[in-house]
C-alpha cells in the first residue's frame, strides 16, 4: 500500500464520506438508480427494499426510485409504484435526496404519478429534497414538449429532472419517432427554473450541444445517464448508476475521485493504479448487466444476500442461468 492514502474495504479513509458528499438541494455526484425488489408474486418486497436502502443510501448522493431502466418504473402497476415510493420515503426518512420516476405510457398517467409523489411527500412529511424524474419521449414527441412541461409544472410544485435516453426510446420501435430531445426544444424548456437538470445517455456531440444551449442557466445540472460515458469522460455534475446497487462503495470512490479535481492523491502512481483497477471492475460488471439491467442486477443482489428474489415484472425478461453465472464470476 502506498504511503499517503489508506483504504478500508476499498474506500479511502483520508477523505470522510461527508467530505466526499456534495451539499446543496440539487444533487451532485453519485445517483443510484434503485432496482425494485419484487417477491415471486411480483409484489413489492419491503424487507428486501429496506436491506437494499441500508446498503446504498450512505454511499449515494441521491437515489432514483422507479426509474425506467433498473427500476422498471414505467412497467410497474400503479399500486406497486405508489407502495414503492411510500415505503422508500418511510425507510430513508429524509436522510437523502430522492429522484422519483413518474414516466408512464400516457400524459395523463404521468401527471397522476407526479401528483401522487407530491401527495406522499406531504402526507409523510418527508424531510429530504424530492425531484421528479421523467423521460418524456417515452409517451410523447418533441412537438409541444415545452408546453407539456409547463402544464406538468402547474399540477405539482416539485422540481423536475429530465431524462434523454435514446437507447430506451429506440426499444419502443415507434415509427418516425425521434429518440432524442431536440437541442432547440431543450433551450425552450430551460426558460422554466423548475426544470433543474438533465440526465443524458446519448453521444458526446449531442451532450456538448445541450451544454451550449444551457449556457444561460448556471444552476442547471447535467448528469451522465450512461455509466460508461462517465467512466470514460465524466460530467461535472455526476452520474446515474445502476451498478451502484451492487458495488456502491466502489462507485462512490470513483465518482468522488472524478469530481474532485483538487484531489492530491491523483499524483500518486499507486492511487492512480487503484482507481484504474476499480474502473475496470465496474466496466466488467456493466458488461454483464447492460443488456438486461433489472434481471441481472437483481440476480447479483440475490447472490450477495441483499434481496430475497430476483423476480422481475411480467413485462421484463428474466435472466438466463448463463447470464447469472457471468455476473457471479465478476463478483468473486
Amino acid at each position: 500500500m502506498t504511503e499517503g492514502w489508506v483504504t478500508t474495504n476499498g474506500v479511502p479513509t483520508d477523505y470522510t464520506r461527508q467530505e466526499r458528499k456534495l451539499t446543496g438541494s440539487q444533487p451532485r455526484g453519485l445517483i443510484t438508480e434503485l432496482i425494485t425488489p419484487l417477491d415471486t408474486k411480483e409484489e413489492l418486497d419491503i424487507e428486501s427494499l429496506a436491506k437494499l436502502l441500508d446498503t446504498v443510501t450512505e454511499p449515494s448522493n441521491a437515489l432514483l426510485v422507479a426509474g425506467s431502466h433498473a427500476g422498471e418504473g414505467a412497467l410497474l402497476p400503479r399500486e406497486t409504484r405508489e407502495t414503492l415510493v411510500r415505503e422508500t420515503m418511510k425507510i430513508v426518512a429524509g436522510k437523502t435526496t430522492l429522484l422519483i420516476g413518474i414516466t408512464a405510457d400516457t400524459v395523463e398517467e404521468t401527471f397522476e404519478n407526479a401528483k401522487c409523489v407530491e401527495g406522499l411527500r406531504d402526507e409523510l412529511n418527508y424531510g429530504g429534497t424530492v425531484f421528479l424524474f421523467d423521460c418524456p419521449l417515452w409517451y410523447r414527441s418533441n412537438r409541444g414538449l415545452p408546453a407539456h412541461c409547463e402544464e406538468l409544472m402547474t399540477v405539482t410544485a416539485l422540481p423536475l429532472i429530465l431524462s434523454n435516453d435514446p437507447a430506451l426510446i429506440s426499444n419502443l420501435k415507434t415509427p418516425l419517432k425521434r429518440y432524442n430531445i431536440r437541442t432547440g426544444v431543450l433551450k425552450k424548456l430551460l426558460s422554466s427554473n423548475k426544470i433543474a437538470g438533465l440526465a443524458h445517455s446519448g453521444d458526446l456531440h449531442r451532450s456538448l450541444n445541450y451544454v451550449q444551449a444551457a449556457r444561460s442557466r448556471q444552476d442547471f445540472h447535467f448528469y451522465d445517464g450512461s455509466e460508461l460515458n462517465f467512466l470514460n469522460n465524466p460530467s461535472t455534475d455526476g452520474v446515474v448508476s445502476i451498478g451502484a446497487n451492487v458495488l456502491p462503495e466502489e462507485w462512490e470512490e470513483i465518482v468522488g475521485s472524478s469530481l474532485d479535481t483538487d484531489d492530491s492523491r491523483k499524483e500518486d502512481a499507486g492511487y492512480r493504479g487503484h482507481i484504474w483497477d476499480l474502473m475496470e471492475k465496474l466496466r466488467k460488471l456493466h458488461a454483464c448487466y447492460e443488456d438486461n439491467p433489472p434481471a441481472l442486477v437483481k440476480a447479483a443482489l440475490k447472490h450477495k444476500g441483499i434481496i430475497a428474489s430476483d423476480s422481475v415484472t411480467g413485462k421484463s425478461i428474466p435472466a438466463t442461468e448463463e447470464e447469472k453465472k457471468k455476473i457471479y464470476d465478476v463478483l468473486r
